[in-house]
């Protein structure tokens, strides 16, 4: 395994939001520093690119994972029903 490749193992753990974005960030400068050393298209630079995406997407992720559990919070809370539970509620009567 290269220097600069992540296991999956290091992707699927938890990360609290904070450490998330000190990892992106932390990447993003290291990243930063190597393409001004080397050609856009070397395979150091394209690895960090690369974990660089799957830290992001993890960050939207979590971030979408956020917002739906508030909705659905308010929702309850209101005793509303959210969207997918209206679908869900629609194909059991469906069937």
């Amino acid at each position: 395994m290269s220097l600069y490749q992540n296991s999956s193992a290091e992707l699927g753990k938890e990360y609290r939001e904070d450490e998330l974005y000190v990892t992106i960030e932390s990447l993003r400068c290291e990243l930063l520093e190597v393409a001004q050393e080397r050609s856009l298209s070397d395979h150091a630079v394209l690895e960090l690119s690369q974990r660089l995406d799957g830290y992001i997407v993890l960050a939207q992720n979590k971030m979408m994972e956020s917002l739906r559990s508030r909705k659905n919070a308010a929702a309850a809370a209101y005793g509303k029903k959210t969207k997918s539970q209206r679908i869900r509620n629609n194909a059991a009567l469906q069937q």
